[in-house]
């Protein structure tokens, strides 16, 4: 049921959605809403959610929203950084189907390897915790929680009609139950990338690389604030490196700077794979300013760059990120922007996820390894 005016438009709707309910139960259907976009579904061709542009090709998340907005908002960014839908439902007032069920169902499900969720509040609070806590312990689950405060509580009332929650109780609810606590679409997004493409706690340890000694610094502030180690390197990938990077300003250590927004393409491979390799560390995250890579290296460089970053991965098992982004805001810029997309894509089909910030992606990498 698409249609709006029911619980949360006061008394005389929630008068009509009780008489929908005693319809369905003397019909024998269940009913999704009201107050929602439906469902999408990629495995059958099936979608309700506004648009035409949605992905035909299935994976392994499913997403539950009682916003029909964010429904929308996350399958059409999931087809462009390439994640793959079991299925999003948007469920709004919950009449009849609610967070509780969907959850369950999810969570047994076996094509469901992650379960996300935008959640404004809950019929059973008690029993949805429960149904939470079974179905952490089965797959990750991702939770973007709102109404944190007085007036996003009212909001909640009348959006939906639920009762949000004190805020305190949530909080130490999704602890106990070992969920993933996410804020907005982005971060949202931003976990499902690194559990896609790095798995649930993939480490913590951290070897941070890229094109200056600032942002290396920077990338080390951040990592220690999301609880993140930089450990030293070990002194073999340390000699291997320092027999590359001979170029002024670069520095062979954790961050690791290699002098220049990039190296020559030989170099460049070197120091990514023996970067990977190094055994007291995770992950490799490596950061560029695409705009300034294009100036020396041109498109066909950086599709270069992207096969030795996937030679990297691939050779060392190591698991990488890419830091890409773009410093320019002329309009006459485009062109790196479209090149990073095309870039970004190439990776996504190899294992390697690609942030827009180094907090972004240090944030999602702290996320998905969550204290024991």
């Amino acid at each position: 049921m698409v249609a709006a005016g029911f619980r949360e438009a006061g008394e005389e709707g929630r008068a009509m959605e009780q008489e929908a309910l005693r319809l369905a139960e003397r019909g024998g259907f269940r009913i999704v809403g009201p107050n929602c976009f439906g469902i999408y579904n990629p495995r059958n061709r099936l979608t309700l959610l506004p648009g035409y542009d949605f992905s035909t090709v299935p994976g392994g998340t499913a997403f539950l929203s009682q916003s029909g907005g964010f429904s929308a908002q996350v399958a059409r960014l999931g087809r462009s950084l390439g994640l793959g839908f079991r299925a999003v439902v948007s469920y709004g007032n919950a009449a009849d189907l609610d967070e509780l069920d969907l959850l369950r169902y999810f969570a047994l499900d076996e094509g469901t390897e992650v379960i996300a969720a935008y959640l404004e509040g809950v019929r059973d609070g008690r029993a949805f915790l429960e149904a939470l806590r079974e179905a952490s312990a089965r797959k990750p689950v991702v939770l973007w929680k709102v109404g944190r405060n007085e007036v996003a509580r009212r909001a909640v009332q009348s959006h939906t009609g639920s009762l949000a929650g004190a805020t305190e109780i949530w909080e130490a609810g999704l602890r106990q139950c070992k969920a993933i606590p996410v804020s907005g679409v982005d971060e949202l997004c931003d976990v499902l990338l690194a559990l896609e493409h790095l798995g649930m706690r993939p480490g913590r340890r951290l070897l941070l690389a890229g094109g200056g000694g600032g942002l290396g610094t920077y990338a080390a502030d951040l990592a220690g604030t999301e609880g993140l180690e930089i450990p030293p390197l070990e002194e073999r990938t340390l000699e291997g490196l320092r027999a590359v990077l001979r170029g002024a300003g670069a520095v062979a250590g954790n961050p690791l700077d290699i002098g220049a927004p990039l190296l020559p393409l030989p170099g460049f491979e070197a120091v990514m794979k023996g970067a990977a390799g190094n055994p007291s560390t995770d992950i490799l995250v490596f950061d560029l300013a695409m705009n300034f890579a294009l100036d020396l290296a041109g498109e066909e460089g950086m599709n270069l760059v992207a096969e030795a970053l996937i030679r990297a991965r691939r050779e060392s098992g190591k698991r990488l990120a890419a830091v890409f982004y773009t410093r320019s805001c002329d309009p006459d810029n485009l062109e790196s922007e479209r090149v990073l997309r095309r870039v970004r894509s190439t990776l996504h089909e190899h294992g390697i996820p690609v942030f827009p910030s180094m907090p972004r992606a240090l944030r999602a990498i702290a996320l998905i390894n969550p204290a024991r």
